[in-house]
Order: C-alpha cells, then sequence, then structure tokens
C-alpha cells in the first residue's frame, strides 16, 4: 500500500508492508536530504566509537542515521538493562537482504547485552492484502521466525511473538489508541478514505505497541532498527509514548541494499534476490545475471578497469562476504585496475554465498529444537516446515 506524506510543501512516497517500499527512495538516493526534511541525526564517529567492536554496517555507514541512540547508549553505560524491537512481517519465505537487520540486531544483542523483541506482524500483513488468511501467515511467521533464530539470537534474551496471539499487543494497542486520531493518522500517512480498510487506521496503535511493548510491560528503554522508510510510524510512536507517559523509543536507521538487478528486492521479482530457500543453482544463475560495473569486453575491462561504485556484485560482497574494510578496499581497487574481470566477483559471491546458506540451513533445522523457548506464547510448527527442513 502506498502511504503518502507532507511535509515541507513536498511529497513522499511509502509503501508501508512490502520489500518494494524502498523503492522510491531507493531511486533517488536522497538519505541525506531526508535526515534535513524529518530531523533524524547521522550516526557520527563518536558513537561508532563508542562502541567496543564496532559492525562493519556502521563503518561503511549502511546504518546511517538514528533517533536519540546516544541517549540509549548513555543508559546503557549507566549499566541500566536495555532493549531492541525489529519486527518482521510473514508474507512469504525470507529473502537474503531481509537478514541485513536482524545481524545487526543481533550484533547490538551481544554487543549491549541488550533484550531482543521480535514481533512477527500477522495482522499487518492481512489487513493489508499481502496475505489470503491469518493461518497462511501464521506458517510464514513461524518459518521465518526459525531462519532468525538460526542467526544465534540468545534464549532467555530474545523474545518473539506473533501479533495476533499475544493479549498484551491487543491490549496496549486499544490503550494508546486513545492518543491516535484518524486526523493524526490520515495527515502522517496520507491515507485516502476510499479503498482503505479500518485495519488499516488501528494498525499505526499496533504498530506503536510493538515498539513500545518493552517499556510498557519492564519500563525498559528501546531501541528499533529499521529502514528508513519505516520512518513516519516511528515518529508517530514516539509522539504516542510521549503523550501515553511512556519513555519514547530510540531508532536507528538503514540505507537500502540494492537487489540484483539494481531494483529493489522483492519476493514477487524472485530474479532480484537470493531466498534462504534458494536452491545452489539458483543461487549460481540469479548471481551470475547480476548488474555489474564491468565494461562492455574484457579488453576494455582490462585497460580501463571496472565501476565497483555501482556493481551490485560488489555491493554484495560487502554486505554478506566481506569482514572488514580492508578486504572491501582491496577488492575495489583490483576491480577499478583492471585486474578483477566480472565473471570471477560472481563466481566469489555465488560460492561465498551456498556456503552460507547451507550453513544457516543447518541452523535453522536445530531451531526446530528449541523455537518454542523464544516465543512469549504457544507456538505449533507447521508440519510442511518440519517436513521441509527434514529434506
Amino acid at each position: 500500500m502506498r502511504l503518502k506524506e507532507r511535509s515541507g510543501g513536498r511529497e513522499w512516497v511509502f509503501t508501508f508492508g512490502v520489500t518494494e517500499s524502498a523503492q522510491e527512495l531507493t531511486k533517488k538516493r536522497d538519505y541525506e536530504r531526508l535526515l534535513k526534511e524529518f530531523g533524524a541525526k547521522p550516526i557520527t564517529d563518536r558513537i561508532i566509537s563508542s562502541f567496543r567492536k564496532p559492525h562493519k554496517f556502521l563503518l561503511t555507514k549502511l546504518f546511517y542515521a538514528h533517533r536519540d541512540l546516544d541517549i540509549y547508549l548513555k543508559e546503557r553505560a549507566k549499566d541500566n538493562p536495555v532493549s531492541i524491537v525489529s519486527g518482521r512481517g510473514p508474507s512469504n519465505y525470507m529473502h537474503i537482504g531481509h537478514l541485513v537487520i536482524f545481524q545487526f540486531v543481533k550484533w547490538l544483542q551481544d554487543e549491549l547485552d541488550a533484550e531482543v523483541y521480535i514481533p512477527l506482524s500477522d495482522d499487518e500483513k492481512y489487513v493489508f492484502g499481502k496475505v489470503e488468511s491469518l493461518s497462511q501467515a501464521y506458517v510464514y511467521a513461524i518459518d521465518n521466525a526459525l531462519d532468525l533464530i538460526a542467526l544465534g539470537f540468545k534464549e532467555g534474551k530474545t523474545f518473539f511473538f506473533i501479533s495476533t496471539k499475544l493479549d498484551d499487543v491487543y491490549s496496549l494497542s486499544v490503550k494508546l489508541s486513545r492518543h491516535l486520531t484518524l486526523n493524526t493518522v490520515r495527515a502522517t500517512f496520507g491515507l485516502e478514505d476510499k479503498g482503505v480498510n479500518s485495519g488499516v487506521i488501528f494498525y499505526a496503535a499496533v504498530q506503536a505497541a510493538h515498539m513500545l511493548l518493552p517499556t510498557a510491560k519492564k519500563g525498559l528503554p528501546v531501541l528499533v532498527p529499521i529502514a528508513m522508510d519505516q520512518d513516519p510510524y516511528m515518529r508517530l510512536t514516539r509522539d504516542v509514548a510521549m503523550k501515553a507517559g511512556l519513555r519514547k523509543p530510540a531508532a536507528v536507521y538503514s540505507k537500502y541494499v540494492s537487489g540484483l538487478t539494481r531494483e529493489p528486492m522483492s519476493a514477487s521479482k524472485p530474479e532480484t534476490s537470493v531466498f534462504l530457500v534458494d536452491s545452489n543453482e539458483d543461487i549460481k544463475q540469479k548471481i551470475w545475471m547480476a548488474f555489474t560495473g564491468g565494461r562492455s569486453t574484457v579488453k576494455e575491462q582490462k585497460k580501463l578497469g571496472g565501476n565497483p561504485e555501482v556493481c551490485v556484485v560488489y555491493e554484495w560482497l560487502k554486505v554478506f562476504v566481506f569482514d572488514d574494510l580492508k578486504a572491501m578496499n582491496e577488492h575495489a581497487a583490483r576491480c577499478r585496475s583492471g585486474e578483477l574481470l566480472c565473471g570471477e566477483c560472481k563466481r566469489v559471491l555465488a560460492e561465498a554465498l551456498i556456503r552460507k546458506l547451507a550453513e544457516h540451513k543447518a541452523r535453522k533445522k536445530q531451531a526446530l529444537e528449541v523455537i518454542d523457548k523464544f516465543f512469549l506464547h504457544e507456538v505449533d510448527v507447521p508440519q510442511e516446515i518440519a517436513k521441509a527442513l527434514e529434506e
């Protein structure tokens, strides 16, 4: 669903609940203007240096902006407990791009010894028409949860919940809804009367409840790592929190990782990404067709060099393969010099992803044994998921 927000006489377009949400922002690459327009702050070197071992996503500016991250970190520096909230909309199997946020959340948990809450918003996907039924969303929610548990989140400090299955979500949503008027929701998201069901309107309160649950239940400060397109929800939640007498959540914002075709990654366009259920052959074929910054011929490539700045293969190597800036810079230099050909880069990427996803699938299978220890409510693993993991 496309939502329009007006600010400063200009119109910004956001699409919630789907990967295509990045499309307008990705085309413009206008992250700095969005900072200026909506009041988020850049993540400074001072903030980065406050971490024991800064994540490469911070060093490469993939996570680049925040709201009150400095205040949140000061609370943790006082040895006060903190929490992190980052949700997932279960409408399909996960692709590798979905893991970026949660890899960062996992690192934050280790760095800050934080409690992590992961809402699986089946209600969002249903009211926005992205799934046919809540039962369909439930199957995806369990499958997605297993993928996330496989990242290594801490048992006893990581809490998943499916939105419609946890009573606390509804009760807190109702309380927060008193501080949300219909006009406020419309004005924030530019909703039009035609074709908007009441669930879409109420979901603004539900989303706020997801973010504020650790604060409302335990008094914990909350940090929400999200993509920049979700900022309207964040600003609305911060406003609601203040009216409800709760601490405002902090936020840290990510840029977007390009899809293989340079389009946003999308479940409706499988060629744009590598899915966690893809076969080795699927991965090879997708990477082989990826957009690069190479020249038209091998001769030109060797003479003139490639352009890693526009190369999706290099971007993916930075995000998913290389562990440090030195490896990234050395690879880019070899590309620019003409030493590297695109085929070699694609081979390196494909082999690395095949290896990583094989390891991930093994951990996902192991997660079946402990999934109930990660949820705030009872869960049943659908037979089709258990069967698929046995194959």
